[in-house]
């Protein structure tokens, strides 16, 4: 004889599976990145989550099953603990091997074997936990159908566990998902066919001293479920924003390195390493003529030994500041050196070159720093017209063109030229 299904609690107990298998998985996925004592608790979270939904699950299944002849259930309460045990073991034994760094082929088996009997060992000892006289007979096919969904199922779960890993981030909760609703499909397809299996004898009487009696054991085991595994989300959920913290300090210094490595902190201009990456492929992409202007503070070095670097850094924001504002239509201007800035910008001419210089002179001029120790060079490189590799332009736009003194005026090329 067999008994019927209460669809609605059919439906709560694969919901049961579902949520504790996938916090199982974030668990086990948890193992692949953590080393040392933590991966031991983390492993036995993620076997306790697991077991305990399984065996949880398990009799809120119970109580959507109606025994036939309207026996009542019960159950001996040390058994049904004790099906419990097989359920966690399994559990955590096929998440440790199927989250090593390196998993062969028979591993992958091994867990899927591991995880399966598990599953079937906490049900059919479950079931054992009736203590039926006579005890429950089973359909020999169904019984080993059940004993089959259990395995492949747990496989195919273990390898989406595997996979969640290699799968971009956004992708990672849907894959989580799917791998929970297989491995509560596992959990809940064995145990209704195992359920299915079961055979009643006619004169199948259940003993009165079973402590644990009646069909609403499916209630409290719920409860006791619902109550462990919000406990287990909460740690989750501050394991989760745990992670969101530490990625967001790495994305910070991520970023803070990025800057470093292609802004200057003193002047806001950029890098002279951002600057040579620059004009490396500025020569590759195109044959374009350009010149390049380099501004060189000959005192810098004389302010920094007598006021130290905090005031010398002022100047050289004083003449960043210049030096933008002149080459205003530049591609980019960068820190060169601690006492040099360098421009690249549409080819100028004679005229046009002075000019800059007296915008510079003009704008720097209105520093007190720059008007005692500001003097500076100013010089120019065309390509190709002065040279055709970066380190010639650089080298030939540090020669000085035009030299500047407060308390002189305006140099060219050895000619002075009168200050305005």
């Amino acid at each position: 004889m067999q008994g019927s299904f209460d669809p609605v609690l059919v439906l709560a107990s694969y919901c049961v599976a579902v949520i504790a298998s996938y916090i199982a998985l974030y668990f086990g996925t948890r193992l692949f990145v953590i080393e040392g004592p933590a991966r031991k608790f983390w492993l036995a979270m993620g076997g306790v989550c697991l077991g305990s939904g399984i065996w949880s699950m398990h009799f809120v299944g119970m109580s959507a099953y109606t025994m036939p002849m309207d026996m009542e259930m019960s159950f001996s309460a040390g058994l049904t603990f004790l099906s419990w045990i097989p359920a966690v073991l399994a559990s955590t034994l096929a998440l440790y091997v199927i989250t090593r760094q390196t998993v062969k082929v028979r591993s992958i088996v091994a867990s899927s074997l591991i995880m399966g009997g598990g599953i079937c060992a906490m049900h059919y000892g479950g079931m054992y936990a009736m203590q039926m006289h006579p005890q429950i007979g089973y359909d020999p096919v169904l019984f080993w159908l059940s004993v089959l969904i259990a395995v492949v199922a747990s496989g195919a779960a273990m390898l989406i566990c595997r996979a969640v890993r290699l799968v971009p981030e956004k992708y990672v909760f849907m894959t989580k998902t799917l791998a929970a609703l297989v491995m509560g499909a596992a959990i809940c397809g064995m145990h209704y066919t195992g359920m299915a299996a079961a055979i009643y004898s006619p004169e199948a009487l259940i003993p009165g001293d079973n402590l644990l009696q009646g069909d609403w054991m499916g209630i409290p085991m719920a409860v006791i479920s619902a109550v462990f595994l919000i406990i287990a989300l909460i740690v989750a959920l501050q394991d989760f924003r745990e992670i969101e913290r530490e990625k967001n300090v790495r994305e910070q210094r991520a970023a803070w390195v990025e800057s470093r490595s292609h802004t200057d902190p003193v002047s806001g201009l950029s890098t002279r390493h951002h600057f040579d990456q620059f004009l490396l492929k500025r020569l590759a992409a195109s044959s374009a003529r350009f010149s390049l202007v380099y501004l060189e503070l000959q005192d810098y070095q004389s302010l920094f030994n007598q006021q130290g670097e905090v005031v010398a850094n002022q100047l050289v924001q004083d003449a960043s500041a210049a030096f933008s504002q002149a080459l205003a239509s530049s591609e980019l201007q960068a820190r060169f050196s601690r006492h040099g800035l360098i421009a690249l910008l549409d080819p100028v001419d004679d005229r046009a070159f002075r000019e800059l210089a007296g915008v510079i002179r003009t704008t720097l001029a209105a520093s007190s720093l720059a008007r005692e120790f500001g003097a500076w060079k100013l010089g120019v490189s065309h390509f190709p017209g002065s040279a055709s590799s970066t380190r010639m332009l650089v080298s030939n736009a540090r020669e000085p063109r035009i030299s500047v003194r407060y308390d002189g005026g305006l140099m060219v090329e050895g000619e002075r030229l009168l200050a305005s």
